[in-house]
């Protein structure tokens, strides 16, 4: 049903409210001549008339007076524009709804607790990953591809951008390994011409992120909003997609998650994934399979065959198990200072027993398999990239913004401004107590540098991507590093 038929459905209902209210009045005070709003579609328009008690049966109806279809006119038009505006935020909320769930986004701008100030750990990894970065693209780039076309444009989009610096340094590392790549094969690099999609969430601060533009860059910029668990591109139109600290963000609290009665209630732990009860984990687990699996199928659909795809992931060790992890363990404490101020009567208990973080840490082995099941994709390199060493001994104060720069606006959300200072003072002043938790034995988080290549191969289906796609070769570097 269109926009416009709905509208005069919502009309329709409208009217026969204020026709029944205004016969009541009329007859309770007696009055022989009764105005009614009538809605007859002739030629698309409404028609408007009043009924007099000395016509026949109630549905005769006599045309009303000017003055009469002046007021009624107005009337009508007035709860046109209330119920145009109903449906509008309906069908935005449908469209909410079907652009993959909520929308995540770090904190903006540059303020204290801003993702721009309080991103350095993922920076540090974007550094890291560099040097894999040139050399993936050394070995694996086809300039020669056909399914490159014969324009000198080179489309890079970076998923999850945020509000920056991160997104233009990942950006930058990329368009220099692919310029390399030319100049090596003695190609003139000059006449190539980048193409780059800032892609995150349509509440990001995408103002703060076109400001902090880097004035000299060789590429050109576009913004484009929305959710990456989901279609953002025409087919085959990408060459390159990199994505770092993102997929590991759900694209929506499962549902399921809220029927469970949690065995780790009562201890702040059924918030997000550091619960220790087995069907919670379970019922995270395959939101995240499907997410993944929603991903991998989007992007093989905008990438060129041949086309290649970088992912930096944060995950957990094989075989790990996340409550005991450091970052399971600084999730646990953030819950435990949320009981704390529902035990204080600060914020209700409904209200923290039923907030959840949407996020969720892999495994190599987990992630390798989920890739293999997709099956539009070669996986050229996985490794497990070494620590930044400015984070081998954390400052728990550091930590706390950091959690803040991530979360702060999902838990505003959640319940309201009015906590956020008490609650982020209290969370860091227990992460200082409790700073045991970044004892090596717990660190147990790893950061995945992933590479994948497209196959170049026609699509199957979109409902079972798997089906009828040979699965390829690319784990060999991958067997010789991790236990997987």
């Amino acid at each position: 049903m269109g926009a416009s038929e709905q509208t005069k459905k919502l009309l329709e209902k409208r009217m026969e409210k204020e026709i029944t209210k205004v016969l009541r009045e009329k007859e309770e005070a007696n009055e022989e001549t009764m105005i009614v709003l009538k809605k007859e579609l002739a030629n698309g328009e409404t028609k408007l008339h009043c009924m007099s008690s000395d016509n026949h049966g109630s549905h005769s109806y006599a045309r009303c007076s000017c003055t009469q279809k002046d007021s009624m006119d107005a009337a009508r038009k007035e709860i046109e524009k209330e119920d145009t505006k109903t449906l509008r935020e309906k069908e935005m909320r449908k469209h909410k709804e079907v652009s993959n769930g909520k929308s995540y986004h770090m904190n903006s701008g540059d303020g204290p607790y801003s993702y721009a100030k309080y991103s350095r750990y993922q920076k540090a990894t974007v550094d890291i990953a560099k040097k894999l970065l040139v050399e993936v693209i050394s070995d694996n780039l086809d300039i020669n591809n056909p399914s490159f076309g014969s324009s000198n444009i080179l489309r890079i989009a970076d998923m999850g951008c945020s509000i920056g610096p991160n997104t233009f340094i990942a950006v930058q590392n990329i368009v220099e390994a692919v310029t390399l790549k030319y100049q090596s094969m003695q190609q003139n690099s000059q006449d190539l011409e980048f193409h780059v999609f800032f892609n995150d969430h349509v509440a990001n601060d995408f103002n703060a992120l076109f400001r902090s533009l880097p004035p000299s860059r060789p590429y050109f910029a576009v913004g484009v909003p929305g959710s990456f668990h989901g279609r953002l591109f025409p087919k085959s139109s990408l060459h390159i997609v990199h994505s770092s600290y993102a997929p590991h963000w759900l694209s929506k609290v499962p549902k399921e998650v809220m029927g469970i009665n949690f065995s780790g209630s009562k201890n702040g732990e059924n918030y997000c994934t550091s619960s220790t009860d087995e069907e919670v984990l379970e019922v995270f687990s395959s939101q995240y399979k499907k997410d993944v699996q929603t991903f991998l199928t989007a992007r093989a659909q905008e990438l060129v065959g041949g086309g290649l795809m970088v992912l930096l992931l944060t995950g957990i060790q094989n075989g790990a198990i996340f409550s005991e992890t450091c970052s399971g363990m600084v999730f646990k404490l953030f819950g435990s200072c949320l009981l704390d101020m529902a035990n204080a009567g600060l914020v209700s208990k409904e209200k923290v027993y039923s907030f959840h973080l949407p996020l969720y840490y892999t495994t190599p082995k987990e992630m390798k398999a989920l890739i293999e099941k997709n099956g539009y994709f070669n996986t050229e390199r996985i490794e497990i990239l070494a620590r930044p060493v400015e984070h081998e001994s954390p400052d728990y104060r550091i930590c706390s913004f950091h959690f803040r720069a991530a979360i702060e606006g999902l838990v505003e959300e959640h319940f309201g401004k009015d906590i956020i200072e008490e609650l982020f003072e209290r969370y860091t002043n227990k992460l200082g107590r409790n700073s045991f938790i970044f004892d090596e034995e717990y660190r147990k988080e790893v950061n995945l540098f992933i590479f994948l290549r497209r196959k170049i191969i026609e699509y199957s289906s979109e409902e079972n991507p798997e089906a009828e796609i040979e699965h390829g070769e690319g784990w060999g570097t991958l067997k010789g590093q991790l236990d997987v």
